[in-house]
């Protein structure tokens, strides 16, 4: 028997505090292998201990158009469940997939290839909200659907998050309790200093222009013009929040994660908490050939990479630096610069987790909880 296109695991994350069953696709998936994907589905609902599946997509998943279908139908049908799916990543489609023999006329099937399609382009958005809808719909007794968007989109934009992010944030975070408030007891305390930029100290600044001075701060330690960061998502991963001076062929290719992929010196930076180079070339097995190519063609012939770590040492994000093959390198002052910049981005993160985006799930539960039952106006 060929092996299996898919692998069944459980981690635990420190926060939000949750283990978490994952199930993740490294290869061919088609309607021959999709009832053994169904069944592993299935053993990994029964036997989660935490509130939710990730379905991890690997960068050589490949899955028929039926499977990508039946897959993403089973994510957005169970957004009402405990423990519920969670599909993270990307996917190619198998070339010549053939349509099952319960497949839909014609014309339908051309509606679900576009739906498809559009799926595709929004996996890491769509399946979020679409399931933190339909869980605050079922756990308030709200109306319906768009009511349940409406108190999403009024909490994310009063606290200048991402509606993205706060379905993520809304998803992982530990059930409430009865009572008015999501997390009782809770200290809230100012925002960290932030020597780079010190006109991000109020509250509610969007982590986008907080992104934007660390990444633009952190190419000037390094007297570099291109570079990248990427924020950690509890459920999905590092999300690139901003970028300078990337051409558009290769952010094409790098936003599938800090490296192109799944993983890579970023990501691993990131999980070691610890900054680290790749010089003479880019010559680094962790490296895909695909993404060393596209590097390359950008004139980019090193890079570093610098976690953002809380002083609990938990890393929040990394920012990529690049650079051609000839060229300065960095002094130990800049260095040291650098170190200080991260620093503090790490602590500013870690300080808008556990209070812009909880007063974010506050206020949802609060207004959730006084519309409970109640007809849209």
């Amino acid at each position: 028997m060929p092996p299996s296109p898919f692998t069944l695991s459980s981690t635990t994350r420190s926060w939000p505090s949750a283990q978490v069953t994952t199930v993740r696709l490294t290869g061919h998936v088609d309607e021959e292998t999709w009832p053994r994907l169904a069944a592993c589905l299935e053993r990994a609902l029964t036997i989660s201990a935490g509130p939710y599946v990730a379905v991890e997509l690997g960068p050589d998943a490949e899955l028929s158009d039926a499977v990508a279908r039946r897959l993403i139908s089973l994510v957005l049908d169970g957004a009402g469940r405990t423990p519920r799916l969670v599909l993270t990543g990307e996917w190619s489609s198998a070339e010549g997939g053939t349509p099952g023999p319960d497949e839909a006329p014609a014309d339908s099937a051309n509606r679900g290839d576009t739906e498809l399609h559009d799926l595709r382009a929004n996996l890491r958005t769509r399946p979020l909200i679409a399931q933190a809808q339909g869980i605050l719909q079922e756990r308030y007794g709200l109306r319906d659907a768009e009511t349940a968007f409406d108190l999403l989109r009024d909490s994310s934009q009063q606290h200048n998050v991402k509606l993205r992010t706060l379905a993520s944030v809304f998803l992982s975070a530990p059930r409430p309790a009865d009572g008015p408030q999501w997390f009782p007891g809770r200290t809230r305390v100012p925002a960290p200093e932030l020597g780079f930029a010190p006109w991000l100290r109020r509250s509610r600044v969007p982590r986008s222009a907080f992104a934007e001075a660390v990444l633009g701060t952190a190419l000037r330690c390094v007297r570099s013009t291109r570079g990248m960061l990427h924020i950690a998502d509890p459920l999905i991963g590092p999300q690139l929040e901003a970028h300078q001076g990337i051409p558009d062929a290769l952010l094409d290719h790098l936003t599938r994660g800090p490296d192109g992929a799944g993983r890579g010196p970023a990501t691993d930076a990131m999980r070691e908490g610890r900054r680290s180079a790749l010089v003479d070339g880019l010559d680094d097995p962790r490296l895909t050939e695909e993404t060393r190519q596209a590097l390359r063609a950008a004139g980019i012939g090193r890079a570093w990479y610098a976690p953002l770590l809380s002083a609990s040492g938990e890393s929040s994000g990394v920012v990529t630096l690049y650079a051609p093959p000839a060229g300065p390198v960095p002094t130990e002052t800049e260095w040291k610069a650098l170190d200080l910049v991260v620093a503090q981005a790490g602590e500013w993160l870690d300080w808008h987790r556990r209070t812009v985006m909880l007063d974010a799930l506050e206020q949802l539960h609060a207004q959730a909880r006084s519309h409970a039952g109640k007809p849209r106006g």
